[in-house]
């Protein structure tokens, strides 16, 4: 009773704050876009709360997925988790060929097709009882959610001037972020009901998603097909780009650390604590990261200046470091929690900051392909599990965060030398 009360009391708390966060999005939706057009200046609200409802759609099925598929199909742990990992790995490497779509075709068009696809993934979940179909519906899960994401990104780098970049970006991830907060709890709720409730739930919000695109300007006529007209130039373009390869590398390896950190704590601190203590201490820590990020995502994305971006991106590397020095020397809960916290300042300053550095470094033209690229440092997050199960086996457990420790700088390494090559992405003033 008293974990069931704990739990409500911080589902009502993510609630409470997701709530805040989402009336101060609709008051303050200003950003100065290129021209003049009150047209143009509704595009960015449109696409944030398109995010917001995409990002709650899936945070309805997320703690249900696995559940789901693995009673339909019968299958194992270790069957389960391989079936995944495939759709993840595939997702991945789609995103450059998403990013090539992207720049080659009308990018309203595509925002539309890959909400029917996710719509459709939702809804072929509770008909997948055969292994080749719970594949395929997360195939589209993921793919047609990579296609959504490059295509937003290269929408709001073209309509909005460089310097509110960062703070739109920042703002699709903290919404982002409420989505996964408050679905988890909505969807557990409904499936205490219906089992199969949520992905009906998530494949209606999905699709609530399409009035909001008519809004959308469509791709001009002379800047319809501007990228590479063949995949294999898209690659040959990427491949002989330093900057990009450095710094993709730099974010795979930041994505080790913060991409799926709950997965190496609870790993770590199931060597020293019992299954109960670990369930509970994970639980405050998730809660303090979405709370922080929800609280000050937004307000930090707003001070972040892009002739600063290489500085911010140190910071948040060096606040990874430093929560990570937390863990290793905290030994009660609320020294956990306060580590976490700094942890997640440094999550919420990079990952909008990276995404700026893409937009710098990429030409006009290739702008879906480069953010497609950076998709590849996803694959930092299907390392992390296996790196950490391997370290947590040989090594003990303080090496694990001594380990991420190093990787968190080495990864900000990468982005130096990166942004060494270019003048532009040396600290300097707009």
């Amino acid at each position: 009773m008293k974990a069931h009360a704990a739990d409500s009391k911080k589902g009502k708390l993510i609630l409470f704050v997701s709530s805040i966060f989402v009336f101060c999005f609709f008051v303050d939706t200003g950003l100065p876009c290129h021209g003049r057009s009150r047209r143009m200046s509704r595009v960015i609200p449109r696409l944030q709360a398109s995010a917001l409802l995409l990002s709650l759609s899936r945070g309805l099925v997320s703690p249900l997925l696995v559940l789901t598929l693995s009673r339909q199909l019968l299958f194992s742990s270790s069957g389960i988790g391989l079936l995944f990992s495939a759709a993840m790995l595939c997702a991945t490497l789609s995103g450059l060929y998403a990013g090539h779509l992207v720049d080659r075709f009308d990018r309203r068009r595509l925002l539309g097709i890959a909400v029917l696809l996710i719509a459709t993934s939702f809804a072929l979940v509770p008909f997948s009882r055969v292994w080749p179909l719970a594949l395929l519906a997360l195939l589209l899960l993921e793919g047609a959610f990579a296609l959504y994401g490059i295509a937003t990104k290269a929408v709001l780098s073209a309509r909005l001037e460089p310097a509110a970049r960062v703070r739109a970006f920042s703002l699709r991830y903290a919404l982002s972020n409420v989505g996964f907060a408050v679905g988890p709890l909505l969807g557990s709720l409904l499936a205490g009901r219906a089992p199969l409730a949520p992905f009906w739930l998530a494949a209606a919000l999905t699709l609530a998603t399409l009035p909001l695109l008519p809004g959308l300007p469509a791709v001009e006529a002379d800047k319809a097909g501007a990228g590479c007209r063949c995949f294999a130039d898209t690659l040959l373009l990427l491949r002989r780009d330093r900057t990009l390869v450095l710094f993709t590398l730099g974010s795979a390896l930041g994505c080790v650390v913060h991409g799926r950190f709950s997965d190496y704590l609870s790993l770590l601190l199931l060597q020293g604590h019992r299954d109960a203590d670990v369930l509970r201490w994970m639980s405050a820590l998730i809660a303090s990261n979405a709370v922080t990020v929800i609280l000050l995502q937004y307000p930090v994305g707003r001070l972040q200046r892009h002739g600063l971006l290489l500085s911010w991106i140190m910071v948040g590397s060096g606040l990874l470091a430093g929560g990570l020095a937390g863990f290793a020397l905290a030994e009660s809960l609320p020294a956990w929690c306060a580590a976490m916290v700094v942890f997640t300042l440094g999550e919420i300053i990079i990952i909008p900051a990276e995404y700026q550095f893409i937009d710098t470094i990429a030409p006009d033209a290739h702008k879906g392909s480069y953010y497609g690229a950076q998709q590849l440092a996803n694959l930092g997050n299907a390392i992390s599990p296996l790196l950490s199960g391997l370290v947590l086996s040989l090594l003990p457990p303080v090496s694990l965060l001594l380990m991420m420790i190093a990787l968190a700088l080495l990864g900000a390494g990468c982005v130096w030398a990166a942004a060494s090559a270019r003048a532009d992405l040396m600290d300097c003033t707009d």
